[in-house]
């Protein structure tokens, strides 16, 4: 099966999980992580679920599933230990087009979760197409292990840029060849090598932007690995 890998801005937006166990837990958390609005629906509940209704994260109705549950939901996740009540839920899904996601059958016409890894300005998401989830953090854990912060650095960098760029009204087809040539250069290399300087230069003139436009990592302070996030106009 072939899938469309999206990212979901989910701020604020109803989510439905069924479910109390670890798996529900695992799935709510990431999507408090979203900002989702989140309503979990079981018997019975981890002491981290219940907390977090404690805590009036989430909504919580300690009954089990029954048809109506979805009503209003942007997405919804089945993700109980009964095989029968998660079928229930992708039944109520498909009729009401509500996207839905089985968390014990990754060959479903439901969508899957990819293994995922956020810091700074980036997110990062490894999928198997559901194959082997296994495989799928494995991988991701290794891009992690090896992804420099210097190279988190140059992700922020080009976010400032294309605010700049966007602030100044510059073309959309000539923002985004500014940003294909920084994204392809070696910038986020000469970073991570310690060259600040080399690294600067090249920022500006493959930008076109002047210095007095952008907020550079400082040059002294930054190869002497004393100052994070400070900048120079």
């Amino acid at each position: 099966m072939n899938y469309y890998p999206l990212f979901l801005n989910l701020k604020g937006r109803p989510v439905v999980v069924i479910g109390g166990g670890a798996v529900a837990e695992r799935k709510t958390a990431s999507l408090l992580r979203a900002g989702a609005a989140i309503t979990v629906i079981s018997p019975s509940f981890t002491p981290r679920l219940a907390r977090w209704e404690a805590e009036k994260r989430i909504i919580a109705h300690h009954r089990p599933y029954r048809r109506g549950d979805l009503d209003g939901a942007a997405l919804a996740f089945a993700a109980t230990d009964q095989p029968s009540v998660n079928e229930a839920v992708a039944r109520e899904g498909r009729r009401k087009r509500i996207p839905f996601n089985l968390a014990d059958r990754s060959d479903s016409d439901g969508f899957i979760v990819p293994a995922v890894f956020s810091k700074g300005g980036m997110t990062i998401a490894v999928s198997s197409g559901g194959k082997s989830p296994a495989l799928a953090k494995r991988i991701r854990d290794y891009v992690k292990d090896n992804l420099h912060p210097e190279e988190q650095r140059w992700v922020e960098l080009l976010a400032q840029i294309k605010r700049i760029l966007i602030s100044k009204k510059v073309s959309p087809p000539k923002r985004r060849a500014i940003l294909n040539r920084l994204a392809e250069s070696d910038g986020a290399i000469l970073y991570r090598k310690g060259e600040i300087q080399a690294a600067n230069t090249l920022l500006l003139k493959l930008s076109g932007l002047r210095r007095t436009d952008l907020s550079l990592p400082a040059v002294t302070s930054l190869e002497n690995g004393t100052t994070r996030g400070k900048g120079i106009r």
